[in-house]
């Protein structure tokens, strides 16, 4: 038996005594995901092999949004530390496509989850004793100030943490970056396609939260647009004002929001370095010639906003 097959059943053991590891279904560091079944039912179990990963606080994140709103999500059956167990959900996509009708359904669902999920505080959620918990910070400044200092720390032993301490800096000099820019609200960090079941009813089921926290909306808004629709041609300009449509359908963006773009570009693209160089998905010359293109792309933006601010 492999080594990931039978950590699954050890953890799947501590629930249930009728269960089954079927497959693997996705093994990106620092998590691995098996499809299982629980009592004869499919369910999933993902787990964490590093203390990079909380799947803890994820599946507390769920039931939170389970108990308190109307964002479908799926029904964890267990949780551990390192792992939690959840029932099989038929909302999750197989299909990565995006149409214009689709772009508008993912903004319009991503502002049901802000309008429904606030907070009265930012910070980074964690699970306390069973509940989902927020380690509070007093500004959403401090925490994208705290978010950057960890990708330095993180990026040190590779050689590009002078990228994440530099875009801190510009940050830490330039206080009201984000006046004026909304109140917190829970923000999913990773509202992409594969992450997010739609039909022509709206969306269906949300899945993925490990990069879940407390943060204002345009973070999550720009989280999304950056990777589906930077750079895009004129098909691509279409989907992004189908999204925005989507988005303002819901729930009204705030003053200065498209300002504040290339500051969200910029911590999200130092937060890709991290993904980079933890998830490996990339080795060797590709991996270099991607942190480059990083690198260049921080220390470009950064550039523009000296000049803007």
């Amino acid at each position: 038996m492999k080594e990931d097959e039978r950590a699954a059943r050890e953890r799947l053991a501590q629930h249930v005594e009728r269960y089954q590891v079927v497959r693997k279904l996705h093994d990106v560091p620092p998590h691995v995901t098996h499809e299982v079944r629980v009592d004869g039912e499919r369910a999933v179990c993902k787990r964490t092999r590093s203390d990079e990963g909380d799947p803890a606080m994820e599946a507390r994140a769920m039931q939170f949004l389970e108990r308190n709103t109307s964002v479908p999500v799926p029904h964890v059956l267990a949780v551990g530390d390192d792992y939690f167990v959840a029932e099989w959900d038929e909302g999750v996509p197989e299909d990565r496509t995006l149409d214009e009708a689709r772009a508008h359904r993912l903004g319009a669902g991503m502002a049901m989850l802000h309008d429904e999920m606030a907070f009265e505080a930012t910070g980074f959620l964690q699970n306390d004793d069973g509940d989902l918990a927020l380690n509070a910070d007093e500004t959403w400044h401090e925490t994208v100030g705290e978010e950057l200092a960890d990708r330095r720390d993180f990026l040190e032993s590779f050689g590009y943490d002078d990228v994440a301490a530099d875009a801190l800096a510009f940050v830490r000099e330039h206080p009201g970056l984000f006046d004026g820019a909304g109140d917190p609200v829970l923000c999913h960090g990773n509202y992409l396609p594969e992450h997010v079941g739609t039909d022509g009813d709206g969306v269906t089921c949300v899945i993925d939260f490990e990069h879940a926290l407390a943060a204002l909306g345009e973070y999550d808004y720009w989280r999304t647009a950056l990777p589906l629709f930077a750079g895009s041609n004129r098909s691509g300009e279409a989907l992004a004002e189908s999204f925005r449509a989507g988005y303002e359908s819901v729930r009204s963006l705030p003053d200065g929001f498209d300002r504040r773009r290339k500051v969200y570009w910029m911590v999200n693209t130092v937060s890709y370095f991290r993904s980079l160089f933890l998830q490996r998905q990339q080795t060797g010359q590709e991996a270099a010639r991607t942190a480059a293109f990083f690198r260049d792309y921080v220390y470009n933006t950064i550039h523009s906003l000296q000049e803007e601010w």
